[in-house]
């Protein structure tokens, strides 16, 4: 018999160690299923519950901690009662985050809200918690361990504290940092319940399972890049209704037309009134008209160096949108305002539409009584045919904006909402009302406030209307503000007229 070689005894040496050592982390979380729940379900219940309110992230959490919860109950699915119920309550919450995130691609969260699935969705998680204490319980009963689970029973607790602060509308900084504190720490001490089995000679069996890991991942995601982009397109406008204008429709007025463009109103504005506005404006006396172009991208930034000065201003190439705004004179004291607006260029994005008017009636202007109610419609051109719309929403709107710059303000405005149809040219509306004049010598002084959607990222959808009671300045989101006005002077007092008679 040969001796065995030192190197030899050696290598028999390490391999004896190494089969007493435990198993590496890998291989460990293979074989012990409850550790790699309880983790999926710690970060799940992290992700879902403390998220960061900057751009997409805090949906991508949403998202990734819905479809983590759900992996982790379901693994468990069979183990008790408790984690059955679990499982199925992560299966209603995957459902209902899926069609929250494609109602936030539609405008039917701000039109129609529901608010009785924000009281259910702050249900089901308290539900869950409970079952999930309920759940850890019976499995360190059957471990043989103490019956109890701490961290989850301080873990309904906190949500329930927290509902009631959320509900109340409680904030301060100190508050939010100290229930940030309690919260890692409460998933810090829950995560630990991922080792109790260890040394307990408890194994817990995975619920078989149809469906990969991999593909419930690839699945929730596809089906999220496909619906959220395709409920954008679908339902992502007002809906609205178009037909073609009638033949002849401004027949037997065309002396008031006539005269009007003889009094300096654009023929564009003329040709486009309906036959009740345009007879309105029969034995009008004299038309006042404020012409503009605005524009609605970034425009090019222009340097002038003049001497050691370096002027910055933005020059406009393009300007989108013409705006006329007219004021005609009726007899009687009294004054047609009308605003017009029209598509020089194809707006790139369309979908909702805004317009807010500051009209001559309003605070601080006293010499105006308003006679009747605002009116207007839309219009476009395709294939040599004119088409004619209804605004979807035309109505005064009593709503409270709190800007930075200009602190908490209350708004009673008139209000349009549209969206201008997919295929057409030539888009353009306009909106009217008439005053009647009660005191000499106060200005005439009527605003359009117009809203766009200049971005292509608005997710969650927001609606040119919930971006114009936001009160922020242009350039701040996805949305731009054209504001025109026409102001004058209809009469002067007679003290003035007898300073400068001319």
């Amino acid at each position: 018999m040969s001796l065995m070689r030192e190197e030899d005894k050696l290598d028999v040496l390490l391999t004896q160690e190494a089969g007493e050592l435990p198993p590496p982390p890998v291989v460990d979380e293979e074989i012990n299923p409850w550790k790699r729940a309880i983790y999926r379900i710690v970060w799940g219940i992290g992700l879902t519950t403390c998220t960061l309110n900057f751009w997409i992230i805090r949906y991508l959490m949403v998202a990734v901690g819905t479809v983590l919860l759900w992996l982790g109950f379901r693994a468990l699915r069979r183990e008790n009662r408790c984690f059955t119920v679990c499982w199925v309550i992560s299966l209603i919450e995957a459902a209902f985050q899926f069609v929250g995130f494609i109602l936030n691609a539609t405008i039917w969260g701000s039109e129609h809200p529901l608010i009785w699935l924000s009281y259910f969705g702050l249900l089901i998680p308290l539900i869950q918690y409970i079952c999930l204490w309920q759940g850890i319980i019976e499995v360190r009963r059957r471990a043989g361990q103490p019956p109890k689970a701490g961290a989850a029973g301080a873990l309904i607790w906190f949500y329930l504290v927290l509902a009631a602060l959320g509900l109340l509308n409680v904030q301060g900084l100190i508050i939010v940092g100290a229930l940030l504190v309690i919260y890692i720490l409460i998933l810090r001490s829950l995560s630990k319940f991922a080792h109790l089995l260890d040394e307990a000679g408890y194994q817990v069996q995975p619920a078989p399972v149809r469906v990969s890991d991999r593909s419930i991942w690839i699945i929730w995601f596809a089906a999220l890049l496909i619906c959220i982009p395709t409920a954008t397109l679908l339902f992502g406008r007002y809906p609205m209704e178009w037909f073609p204008r009638p033949e002849g429709e401004q027949a037997g007025l065309e002396a008031v037309r006539s005269h009007l463009v003889e009094l300096g109103m654009p023929e564009q504005v003329a040709d486009d009134l309906s036959a009740e506005d345009l007879s309105s404006l029969e034995g009008a006396l004299r038309v006042e008209v404020e012409i503009t172009e605005e524009p609605f991208n970034d425009g090019q930034e222009v340097r002038t160096s003049m001497g050691t000065y370096t002027y910055v201003h933005t020059e406009y190439v393009v300007k989108e949108m013409k705006v006329t705004n007219l004021a005609v004179e009726l007899p009687d004291k009294r004054w047609q305002v009308i605003h017009h607006f029209q598509w020089q260029v194809q707006p790139k994005y369309r979908t909702t539409e805004c317009i807010v008017l500051w009209p001559t009636v309003r605070m601080g202007i006293d010499g105006y009584r308003m006679e009747g109610t605002i009116t207007g419609r839309l219009l476009y051109d395709m294939d040599g045919t004119t088409y004619l719309g209804d605004y979807y929403r035309l109505g005064v709107e009593d709503y409270t904006t709190d800007s930075i710059f200009w602190g908490t303000e209350e708004n009673h405005w008139p209000m349009a909402l549209f969206s201008l149809p997919l295929d057409g040219e030539n888009c353009r509306g306009y909106l009217t009302y008439q005053i009647e004049v009660l005191d000499d010598g106060w200005i005439l002084d009527s605003w359009m406030n117009y809203t766009h959607q200049v971005g292509f990222w608005n997710y969650p959808l927001m609606t040119a209307e919930e971006h114009e009671k936001l009160g922020t300045w242009n350039g701040m989101g996805n949305f731009y503000t054209s504001q025109t006005a026409i102001q004058f002077y209809p009469y002067w007092t007679s003290e003035e007229t007898e300073e400068d008679p001319a």
